[in-house]
């Protein structure tokens, strides 16, 4: 993903900013610089049309009746087709309202008597906020609704004409289509309508619609939002196709041409315009669509002196303006996080609270993305010298977001001059200058973006607090992961797996529940659908997940190179708190729906040696015969040997209310090749000394124990029912040094 994705619009106030702003959304592509002087023109002449639709609607509210019906207004030439009359003009917007999942089309009628025009038969246009439209404007839009998924069924509902009145207020009315779709009579109030929808699978559902009433429409339609809603630059900044001609061009470029905007743009300067983005557009960041879908929903209340206070929606407005990070929306809670929790409701508390019956998915799911914001800092180092710092992300960094000097800062008066690629598409080394070794000091990101297909951008103004050092040497030993295979069953016969993790700071783990891809290794009963929850050490539940691309971090665990190669696998990826005298967690592993087989469990360190360890594994399950015996397997990590004890538990496993234990279980440890280098029926048969001196001898006489130093390398540990008897085991392995 290549954009800097203004706003922060902060920076189109100098020359050089706005020129940035151009050049990043013109590599993004929600700009483009087209060829527009060999493109023809969406339409090619704008006719003429009265004020009012020709005067067929009164000039204001109450002058005279409104038309009956809708063929009596004069806004459709064929209301069958939905033909528009002479005159009247289609267009879309990029972002817009959720209206319970209605099809929306949008027509406008600027009253003129042909060219040339004067300043009352144009828009009075802005690049940037909103337009101002001659008395006597009319604003059409049509509402459907898809009544059956498996035919492409649409109801008609309703079509709303928005009036610019006499005095450069609005008023708004509706007409309801009848059942046949021959003609759709006007409203006198709001009216609420259950409709039956059939989904694919040919199940009904019903579906309230609410049709507004005349003052319904100037809730949203307000004067502080200048009444019109959909039709500024950013919302009409983007392709449409005309049904008239069959042609796609620019809209504001066919506006410009039918000379319907006062001061007509360039074409050349159309490109430098902000474009806003459907939130269902997954080829742009996540924070930008969101941004977008916020202006549209929302800033029609939530904007200075308007009806809504706190926040203000508009996409023009700097991120840092809004009042809403860190307010409405705030990083990784969703709990407090009250714009999503308004929009994301249907009781009195939901958001709008106007015409509102179905909550729009697509959007909360993007905010649920945003709000998670997984990209962030990992650590701050001196480089090479003093006067550069290595910043580490937890994902792979956009080249062009995250190479712009401006979007870091450092406090203290220390500067910034330059940030570049490091030597792993992850890090940026930053030139500074004024900064002392070993003091603190807070680094301040924003803007920049991971390499997802629709990226994340870093909570605005993101803090890491780090001291000014060189970054210590990697452990030269240590357990770089650690797994177990093993049957999972059902109830208590689920697979059980548990760690611990020791030293500051925080250590960062991704944790897998293999099943499907099994198969590859010749595993033919494997869990089709393994479901992976983590567990603190007081049994709470941290983290859940079905299906790895689900998490909010799925880039950031596409980046490490672990991504469970099934899509029904799982995965977690997150930062564990860990301290000096160790930390256990627990992972449980579960077929979806109760389903049993062979799963895989592992968790692999992320810190590449640096700060707390993981120091051991242990996974519970059931040990049965051939290829269902229990496999321990973990990778000796750095540089040097590393001493570790390897442990087969089952008779004392009574003791935890385990009542089918693996009376005798057997341990055999296996190199990377697949040699057996140690062998243990009986733990006190050999090596009692060294097992007991580590503190962790077995408690029962037939559980089975190694103690080996192995040099750097994968090893596996092998448990097996004596006499191929059966039951349930606990295989454990510890770092001893």
């Amino acid at each position: 993903m290549s954009v800097a994705l203004l706003p922060q619009f902060e920076r189109l106030r100098t020359p050089f900013g706005a020129a940035i702003a151009t050049l990043c959304l013109l590599g993004f592509g929600l700009i483009t610089q087209a060829a527009y002087a060999q493109a023809p023109y969406g339409l090619d002449t704008r006719a003429p049309i009265g004020p009012y639709l020709n005067n067929i609607m009164p000039p204001r509210n109450g002058a005279f009746q409104f038309p009956p019906v809708l063929s009596a207004t004069g806004a459709f030439s064929n209301l069958g087709t939905l033909t528009p009359s002479t005159g009247v003009i289609p267009f879309m917007v990029n972002s817009p309202l959720w209206s319970d999942g209605a099809i929306k089309t949008r027509w406008v009628a600027v009253p003129n008597d042909g060219p040339p025009y004067s300043s009352d038969e144009q828009i009075n246009f802005a690049p940037i906020g909103e337009w101002t439209f001659p008395n006597g404007t009319v604003f059409i839009k049509h509402f459907e609704l898809t009544v059956n998924e498996a035919t492409g069924e649409r109801k008609r509902l309703e079509t709303r004409l928005l009036v610019r009145d006499a005095e450069g207020a609005v008023y708004g009315v509706t007409y309801k289509w009848r059942a046949d779709n021959s003609e759709a009579d006007l409203l006198p109030g709001g009216l609420d309508e259950n409709i039956a929808l059939t989904n694919r699978s040919g199940v009904v559902r019903v579906q309230k619609w609410s049709y507004p009433s005349r003052f319904d429409c100037l809730y949203c339609h307000n004067q502080p939002a200048n009444y019109v809603l959909g039709m500024k630059t950013h919302q009409l900044n983007g392709d449409f196709t005309y049904p008239a001609t069959g042609r796609t061009d620019n809209q504001l470029r066919t506006f410009a041409h039918l000379g319907l905007l006062n001061p007509t743009p360039s074409e050349a300067a159309i490109p430098t315009y902000l474009q806003s983005v459907a939130v269902s557009n997954t080829s742009v960041p996540v924070q930008y669509r969101m941004r977008s879908w916020i202006d549209a929903n929302c800033s029609q209340c939530h904007r200075p002196g308007g009806f809504g206070p706190g926040y203000d929606a508009r996409f023009y407005t700097p991120i840092e303006s809004q009042n809403l990070i860190n307010t409405y929306v705030r990083f990784r809670d969703l709990a407090g996080s009250q714009l999503y929790q308004r929009d994301n409701a249907l009781d009195a508390t939901k958001m709008p609270p106007l015409a509102k019956n179905l909550v729009h998915q697509t959007a909360m799911a993007n905010l649920r993305q945003w709000i998670a914001s997984p990209l962030e800092v990992l650590s701050v180092y001196f480089y090479q010298d003093t006067s550069h710092l290595a910043v580490r992300f937890n994902s792979h960094v956009d080249p062009e977001t995250a190479t712009i000097p401006s979007n870091y800062s450092l406090d203290q008066g220390a500067t910034i001059s330059d940030a570049v690629l490091g030597p792993e598409p992850d890090t940026i080394i930053l030139s500074v200058s004024s900064v002392t070794p070993n003091q603190s000091y807070l680094l301040t990101t924003t803007g920049v973006q991971d390499t997802a297909p629709s990226a994340n951008t870093i909570w605005p103004r993101s803090g890491t607090q780090f001291t000014a050092q060189y970054s210590p040497a990697a452990a030269s030993r240590r357990l770089a992961n650690i797994s177990a295979r093993l049957q999972v069953g059902t109830g208590d016969d689920v697979a059980i797996g548990g760690f611990i993790v020791r030293g500051a700071p925080a250590k960062r783990v991704i944790i897998r529940a293999i099943g499907p891809s099994l198969t590859s290794n010749g595993i033919a009963n494997a869990l089709a659908d393994p479901i992976l929850e983590l567990h603190d050490r007081a049994g709470l539940m941290i983290a859940r997940n079905d299906n790895w691309a689900k998490n909010a971090n799925q880039q950031e665990i596409i980046d490490t190179g672990l991504a469970p190669t099934a899509p029904s696998e799982s995965a977690i990826l997150t930062r564990l708190p860990s301290d000096e005298n160790g930390v256990a967690y627990t992972a449980v592993l579960r077929g979806a729906n109760g389903t049993i087989g062979t799963g895989l469990l592992e968790v692999f360190d992320l810190d590449q040696g640096l700060g707390s360890s993981v120091l051991n594994i242990s996974a519970r399950g059931s040990v049965m015969t051939g290829d269902n015996v229990m496999i321990g397997g973990f990778i000796a990590g750095g540089s040097s040997p590393i001493k570790i004890i390897v442990r087969a538990v089952g008779p004392s496993l009574v003791n935890h209310g385990i009542t089918d234990p693996l009376r005798d279980p057997t341990l055999a440890l296996h190199n990377g090749n697949g040699t057996v280098i140690s062998f243990n029926d009986n733990w006190k048969e050999s090596q009692q000394a060294a097992i007991q001196a580590t503190g962790l001898a077995p408690s029962d006489d037939a559980e089975s124990a190694i103690v080996q130093t192995v040099a750097p390398g994968n090893y596996t540990a092998i448990v097996r029912g004596k006499n191929d008897t059966i039951g349930v085991a606990l295989v454990e392995v510890y770092a001893l040094n």
